[in-house]
């Protein structure tokens, strides 16, 4: 091969396989940045609402990123992650808007960790706002909210999802642990996805690292049942069980030489479908010759929102003589 024709292919196979890195990666809910490890905390809005100091940050090692308190928990994976840091009492929001694909299944996870300086409290009634003269208001929470909702709603009708929140008496520090919460619920849905530290009993770093879904598309795995022959009329019913909505297909597999009608249903959930298998014309003469016909048929089922597969099957129409 030339050195032309061989820097042709490369820029094919090159383009190809890019082609197959957009396909894998379509229907995929992303959370941008989530394990930090930019250095910074592009992707994602801070809201500091009030605050007489502190903010969110990314960061490395044990240091606080404002200078100010003690050591400070590492990032638990990888270089970096996010943290609060601060020199007086606030309300500090990490969020990001996420764009979940329909029909997919969404699962969240992600790390969460914190230390604080002072006693965990949750005031009654409940507030993501403080300041010096307000009641002791000490906590960290994750929420799921809706994008349209404030960033500092408690209301439940806002609130989609809970993946993590102190409580009053919590312990003043906890390792980074793993949480995970299923967002299925709300595909082809945007939803927002809220941390938020408060404080005003001494430094409160709230860490967070390792954020991300995993999308999964419909399953299109189905189940082929056996063959019911009307051999009267010389067809069959093939039940085929399938795992949700979408589109089933029967074709014959020769597509030179159709031997059977193709035929498709429409599934609007789960369950059975008996897909007809009707000879042609030309086939229905072998069948009244011989009294029998052999197929080899594929069932292609497309799930609603998902990716195409087919399996075959063998089976033999019958018809019995008059």
């Amino acid at each position: 091969m030339n050195i032309r024709l061989r820097a042709a292919a490369q820029t094919i196979i090159a383009a190809f396989a890019t082609c197959l890195i957009v396909v894998a990666s379509a229907g995929a809910a992303t959370v941008v940045n989530g394990d930090f490890e930019s250095g910074n905390l592009d992707g994602w809005q801070v809201v500091n609402d009030p605050s007489v100091s502190g903010s969110w940050f990314a960061y490395a090692g044990t240091t606080p990123p404002t200078g100010l308190g003690g050591e400070v928990p590492p990032p638990p994976a990888g270089n970096f992650a996010a943290i609060t840091a601060q020199g007086g009492p606030g309300s500090h929001f990490l969020y990001q808007d996420i764009a979940l694909e329909p029909f997919y299944a969404h699962q969240l996870s992600l790390l969460a960790y914190y230390r604080s300086s002072g006693e965990m409290v949750v005031p009654s009634p409940d507030t993501l706002t403080t300041g010096f003269e307000e009641p002791e208001n000490q906590q960290y929470r994750i929420d799921v909210i809706k994008p349209t909702a404030p960033i500092t709603t408690l209301e439940p009708v806002d609130i989609l999802a809970t993946v993590f929140a102190t409580g009053t008496g919590a312990p003043v520090e906890m390792a980074a642990t793993n949480f995970t919460v299923d967002l299925t619920p709300f595909a082809g849905q945007t939803v927002r996805l809220r941390f938020v530290e408060v404080d005003n009993n001494g430094p409160l770093n709230a860490g967070t690292d390792s954020v991300s879904i995993v999308s999964t598309p419909p399953s299109n795995a189905v189940m082929l049942g056996k063959p019911a022959l009307n051999k009267k009329k010389g067809t069959a019913k093939l039940p085929v069980t399938v795992p949700g909505a979408g589109t089933l297909t029967i074709a014959d597999v020769k597509k030179s030489k159709k031997r059977i009608k193709a035929k498709t249903l429409t599934a609007t959930a789960a369950g059975t479908l008996k897909l007809p298998v009707k000879p042609t014309k030309s086939a229905r003469k072998t069948l009244e010759n011989k009294g029998k016909l052999k197929l080899k048929v594929a069932v292609t089922f497309t799930p609603t929102g998902g990716l195409a597969a087919t399996v075959t099957k063998k089976l033999t129409l019958k018809l019995a003589p008059k």
